[in-house]
């Protein structure tokens, strides 16, 4: 009878035990009513429905997420031993996420209790169930991690993993196109002689520098002394023609002066005295003789005519003496027109003859010019002396490179030799074929992408031909390159990119942090110390950025390099999808 006693004593005591350890480390009742909080291990309490099972006081609770062609949504079932009114039911599932809280409402639908939100994957969180039911609060915890591994500031020097915050960036749409970099055709010059000759030194060869100006080689020339010679004759004869001139000048108004001064009907003494000093010519030895014999005829002429009219001289002698008189005017006035007209003509005469001389010596002037000589060469040349008049000197005629070269020294050249080719290589051209059917999207300063070492750089779209080429039906496309680094070189081939359109999205990441993580698209976010898969809703990409429609916010940390060290630890560790 005592062993049976001992027997009950022990069951009761192990029950009172049970129930002690049940109601262990309660929380504070919700609205001062008695709670219930179980932290549940998933995989060891399951349901008839395959979800959480959670039990307490005879209230029991399965929790399902249901995603059976549907998007993720919790099913709760809710039992006591006997059907529960589900109506009387308060439920919230709150799911602590690493960068949100969720917050879950229910309401009944068939024979269970349906959330009002869809569960975003991935299904990692720390999950808080409370419900409430016949004045009874009951609360559960669990954590379900999936798709998150843990990395030590070790570890992720190791792996080497980049991070880059998600943020807004610009997406373009281009077509890849080859090109070839050519000359800058605008600064290209041929170097030639313009004149026969015979090379007596060369100062630059390939690849060389060169200046505008700078002499590049010298050259024997019997024609370059020739024009030289021509010219300096010509600016002789243009200082001889100016000096007649100046003097033919001076004779034309000195000789205006004599004919005002002698319209006057000065004293002749008068007029020699302002006349003594002049420079007048032979018009004076003319002019003045005729005038003192006008002068005295006329005052014959008005003696015999007052001796006649007093009765004293016959009329014959006053008919010779006014026949004298009219002679010696006509002789004059005869002889003034003529010295006028003389006068003038020489002075256009001489005025001819300069300006005929002044065109010589701009004519040899050009052609010196023309054969190469600089202005101030030309301007030299009356104090250079004659045993140079030979040397030709070829200069530079842009700051540039010798890409190409044509001479040695002692060697005869023509004066329509190529003998250098200068280009200016800090501008180059890249020349690309535009495919025909994309025409009507292409426009003149469209931006043009090529790569130049590490970096991306951009131009815009200069030239566009008019002319579809016949075999490849492609138009020829150009950019102008600044190339001051010399990195770009002529005759090599580049891809360039033609921007067709660019548009601004809000988030964005870079291509190669997308991993391929169950039937989803991933990257892998960045809290703390914790790396979690983050399933993305991808929209359009230009191979440098992914547009990111839903699954990722602004500012978000992500694995943007050697993502694929994530996706290994989190598939080696063993982070189940689990509901």
């Amino acid at each position: 009878m005592s062993r049976k006693i001992s027997v009950a004593t022990i069951v009761i005591l192990g029950v009172i035990l049970a129930w002690g350890i049940l109601n262990l480390d309660k929380s504070k009742p919700v609205l001062d009513e008695p709670e219930h909080s179980l932290e549940v291990d998933p995989s060891a309490q399951r349901g008839k429905h395959g979800g959480w099972l959670f039990t307490e006081q005879g209230f029991q609770v399965e929790v399902k997420i249901f995603e059976d062609g549907i998007p993720p949504q919790f099913r709760v079932y809710v039992t006591s031993g006997e059907p529960v009114d589900l109506n009387e039911v308060g439920l919230n599932i709150v799911l602590k996420r690493l960068d949100r809280v969720d917050t879950i409402g229910f309401k009944p639908s068939g024979d269970y209790l349906l959330g009002d939100q869809v569960v975003a994957e991935p299904h990692s969180f720390d999950m808080t169930i409370n419900a409430q039911w016949k004045g009874q609060n009951f609360k559960w915890q669990l954590s379900q991690i999936e798709g998150r591994a843990e990395f030590s500031p070790e570890a992720i020097q190791n792996a080497g993993l980049v991070f880059k915050k998600a943020g807004p960036e610009t997406l373009v749409t281009t077509i890849r196109l080859p090109g070839e970099i050519g000359l800058n055709e605008e600064k290209v010059v041929h170097i030639v002689p313009r004149l026969d000759g015979v090379v007596k030194k060369v100062f630059k060869d390939l690849g060389d520098e060169v200046s505008t100006g700078e002499i590049i080689a010298i050259l024997e020339s019997r024609e370059l002394a020739d024009a030289k010679i021509e010219y300096l004759t010509a600016i002789k004869q243009v200082d001889m023609a100016e000096a007649d001139l100046d003097r033919e000048k001076q004779v034309f108004e000195n000789t205006q002066r004599m004919l005002d001064l002698l319209e006057q009907d000065l004293d002749p003494e008068e007029i020699y005295k302002q006349l003594k000093d002049l420079v007048i010519g032979k018009s004076r030895e003319l002019l003045i003789p005729a005038s003192a014999k006008l002068r005295l005829a006329k005052s014959i002429h008005l003696r015999e005519k007052g001796l006649l009219e007093k009765g004293i001289s016959s009329e014959s002698e006053y008919l010779v003496a006014l026949e004298d008189y009219k002679s010696s005017e006509a002789r004059y006035i005869a002889l003034r027109e003529k010295i006028a007209y003389d006068g003038a003509w020489s002075l256009r005469q001489k005025k001819k003859t300069f300006e005929v001389n002044q065109l010589n010596l701009q004519t040899t002037n050009q052609k010196l010019l023309a054969l190469g000589l600089a202005p101030k060469e030309v301007d030299q040349l009356p104090t250079q002396d004659e045993q140079h008049f030979t040397q030709y000197e070829l200069r530079a005629t842009l700051n540039g490179t010798v890409i190409q070269k044509h001479l040695t020294t002692g060697e005869a050249v023509k004066k329509d030799d190529d003998i250098f080719l200068l280009a200016d290589l800090t501008e180059v051209w890249i020349n690309f074929a535009i495919p025909e059917k994309e025409l009507p999207k292409i426009r003149l300063g469209q931006k043009v992408l090529f790569e130049k070492g590490p970096k991306t750089l951009h131009a815009k779209l200069s030239y566009l031909s008019s002319i579809i080429e016949e075999k490849t039906r492609t138009v020829t496309g150009r950019v102008v390159i600044p190339n001051k680094e010399r990195d770009l070189r002529p005759g090599g081939y580049i891809t360039v990119e033609l921007v067709l359109g660019e548009r601004r999205v809000p988030v964005a990441v870079e291509p190669p942090a997308i991993q391929s993580f169950r039937d989803w698209s991933v990257v892998f976010v960045k809290y703390g110390s914790h790396l979690e898969a983050r399933p993305l809703e991808l929209g359009e990409t230009d191979g440098k950025s992914v547009e990111v429609l839903r699954g990722l916010k602004h500012g978000e940390q992500y694995a943007a390099k050697n993502s694929y060290a994530v996706k290994a630890e989190i598939e080696k560790s063993g982070a189940t999808h689990s509901h």
